[in-house]
């Protein structure tokens, strides 16, 4: 099924060819889906992520997403969910349910239909800056963490804000916790010392790594949060990784201890918490233009993928990460993320910052399956859901929100 609402997306700071590409891509969408949705937004989103959870009822998905003003509209600035039915829960496959005229399967006229657009399901005013990356907690997805361009990363829970919430309490907190510890020996580093990243160890809850544009990593451990106190400024662990900036950070899926961090320096860090320094480090020959991007892959606990500003990507052993990356594949322009397939260990998605498009990649191959070009500008981040294997939210600067599924006879072989 392939369900497409019209996108409005204005094109005075878009170059003609890309509005030409788009144009082209869109007229092909029913032969290249099995399922879009494109919605354009007021403000584009730095970050999206499915939410774990699903309503089977209606095959209703969750996704985080974040509204960047570019400090243009601090009162718009925000981290908000959404909600999304891809209409799976309703059977199509009836010729009663054959519309000649538009050649397609639809739903029976007396079935009412859940929204074909994006709905708000709640949103979070974002305290100070704009929201540069958020994630749940993901033994409690109530619980969220927003990292600031101002240098804070802001703890959330869902379940004490929204509408209602704000009309019922005066005295409401804008956030249940602030991390902030400025980088020693630096002056007046704030709204400079941007949070780039953040990642939740998904073995230790409540432990959370953050990196920074000055080139700092750090942990900190929410459950020695005291709710007396909004502001915590003494993390776990604090290390200075790349002078010139890091840009990622991502804990190994299976210990707890053991985390990967990139930078601006073209190097790839690997720490161990236990002993509080790095452990290993990759040759800065092997990559060029900063590393943006770096994933450890859930299915093999040896495999690390690192993406550049040249659009290099790297495939590495982790065992032998100041050697040679084991491949490399070329985007063809600069990476803004990297994403592992949550179901397909073999499948991983690259985001191109400058070109617009996002890449699904068979590593075992070298085989690009399949290129998505429904953004006329970069895209800001990528999400791969759970519990459909192939489907993908992707949020971009040109204020869009897609999630797509490529057609089942594309990418079927793989």
């Amino acid at each position: 099924m392939s369900a497409i609402e019209e996108e409005h997306v204005p094109q005075s700071s878009i170059p003609e060819d890309l509005q030409q590409r788009y144009s082209n891509w869109k007229k092909n969408t029913r032969l290249l889906y099995d399922y879009l949705n494109t919605n354009s937004k007021k403000w584009p989103s730095l970050t999206c992520q499915f939410f774990h959870d699903l309503d089977t009822t209606s095959d209703t998905h969750r996704i985080l997403l974040s509204a960047f003003t570019s400090s243009q509209l601090p009162e718009d600035e925000a981290i908000y969910i959404a909600k999304l039915s891809t209409l799976k829960h309703l059977e199509w496959a009836s010729i009663n349910n054959f519309d000649m005229d538009e050649m397609e399967f639809k739903p029976e006229n007396n079935i009412k239909l859940p929204s074909k657009n994006l709905t708000n399901d709640i949103s979070i005013r974002f305290p100070d800056g704009d929201c540069n990356i958020a994630r749940y907690l993901p033994q409690n997805p109530d619980v969220i963490a927003g990292a600031s361009s101002h240098g804070s990363i802001y703890i959330f829970d869902r379940t004490k804000h929204g509408s209602l919430r704000m009309r019922q309490s005066k005295n409401l907190k804008p956030y249940e916790a602030a991390l902030y510890c400025p980088p020693k020996g630096i002056e007046n580093v704030e709204n400079t010392n941007e949070a780039t990243s953040i990642s939740w160890n998904l073995q230790r809850e409540g432990l959370l790594a953050s990196c920074y544009s000055s080139g700092q990593i750090q942990l900190w451990d929410l459950k020695k949060y005291s709710n007396s106190k909004l502001e915590m400024d003494t993390p776990l662990l604090n290390v200075d990784f790349d002078a010139l900036g890091v840009n990622d950070v991502n804990w190994h899926p299976s210990h707890d201890s053991i985390l990967a961090a990139s930078g601006e320096s073209n190097i790839i860090g690997l720490f161990d918490n236990r002993l509080g320094t790095e452990i290993l480090r990759s040759n800065e020959k092997m990559h060029n233009g900063g590393i943006n991007s770096c994933k450890f892959n859930s299915h093999c606990d040896s495999l690390l993928i690192s993406g550049d500003s040249e659009g290099r990507i790297n495939l590495w052993d982790l065992r032998k990460l100041d050697g040679e990356p084991i491949k490399t594949l070329h985007h063809g322009s600069s990476i803004s993320t990297l994403e592992w397939n949550p179901n397909l260990e073999t499948i991983v998605a690259s985001a191109g910052q400058d070109d617009g498009l996002v890449k699904l990649w068979d590593v075992s191959t070298d085989e690009l399956v399949f290129t998505h070009g429904g953004h006329m500008l970069g895209v800001n981040d990528i999400s791969w859901n759970l519990h459909d294997t192939w489907l993908m939210c992707s949020v971009s600067n040109d204020n869009s929100v897609q999630v797509w599924k490529p057609a089942h006879n594309l990418v079927e072989q793989v």
